[in-house]
């Protein structure tokens, strides 16, 4: 704020004038500050001035909504909101928000549905072979009649009961096919 090319009768910190009687003399370079602004300040104004006070910045302390710690969802220790690694367990975290077990590991799988979805790889498996494919499509329009519900709710397992439906038509088609170019060959 203060500058060196100030009149000496100008204070460095306010820049006003100041009056000899409410003076303080910088011992170090000479310039006149009023008695407020030198015990504001806590020495001189006036840059490169050996007596010139250093200003450090206050130290900000991060928050999220008003707090200023979180816990670790991996180790539960309080660390800083700010960190982006927990310091005891050394997990990471892409945000400085506060986050859930279940948003850094994900969701634990459903059994049941994992039941559903070994039943249908399976059932792809057995669609994928010529001489079972009949089989599969009859027992597995059975099986996803029945657990449909259940086959909706998980998408990838919807899509192999899909998969193998297609294959199990695309043998029937090419089974019927070659059936009728046989028969019309002989």
């Amino acid at each position: 704020m203060a500058t060196t090319n100030l009149p000496e009768t100008a204070c460095p910190y306010c820049l006003c004038a100041v009056e000899p009687a409410n003076a303080v003399m910088c011992p170090a370079c000479g310039f006149a500050h009023h008695r407020e602004c030198w015990d504001t300040l806590g020495g001189c104004a006036v840059e490169g001035c050996s007596k010139m006070v250093e200003v450090k910045k206050a130290e900000m302390t991060s928050t999220y909504w008003g707090e200023t710690e979180k816990v670790c969802p991996m180790c539960a220790e309080k660390i800083p909101v700010a960190a982006l690694q927990c310091p005891s367990c050394k997990a990471s975290f892409t945000d400085m928000r506060p986050v859930a077990r279940e948003d850094v590991l994900g969701k634990p799988d459903d059994p049941e549905l994992k039941i559903y979805q070994t039943k249908a790889i399976w059932l792809l498996v057995f669609s994928l072979l010529a001489f079972t494919s009949p089989f599969a499509l009859i027992i597995g329009w059975v099986w996803y009649s029945r657990n449909r519900a259940q086959i909706e709710r998980a998408s990838t397992t919807r899509a192999l009961v899909i998969a193998s439906f297609g294959i199990c038509v695309a043998y029937l088609i090419m089974g019927v096919i070659g059936s009728l170019v046989y028969l019309a060959a002989h």
